[in-house]
C-alpha cells in the first residue's frame, strides 16, 4: 500500500478509540446483539414464516426489558 505525497498519515494519538458502549434501552445494544436475539426468535419457531421486522422488534423489546430488569 502506498501513500500519496500529499495524504496525511494520521498520528497514532489523533485516532479514535473504540468507546465503551453505553445507552439505556435498546440502545445499550448492538445491532449484531439484536440481530442474533432475532434469529433466535426466528429459530424458535421453526424457522417457519418469514416476519424479520417483527422478530427485530421483540428482540429490542426482550433485550430492554432484560437490561431494565438489572
Amino acid at each position: 500500500m502506498s501513500i500519496a505525497r500529499n495524504q496525511k498519515v494520521p498520528k497514532v494519538e489523533d485516532l479514535q478509540q473504540p468507546k465503551a458502549f453505553v445507552g439505556d434501552g435498546v440502545n445499550a445494544f448492538s445491532q449484531d446483539e439484536i440481530r442474533v436475539r432475532a434469529y433466535q426468535i426466528y429459530e424458535s419457531r421453526s424457522r417457519n414464516g418469514n416476519h424479520p421486522e417483527d422478530d427485530w422488534s421483540q428482540a429490542e423489546t426482550e433485550l430492554a426489558e432484560l437490561l431494565h430488569a438489572k
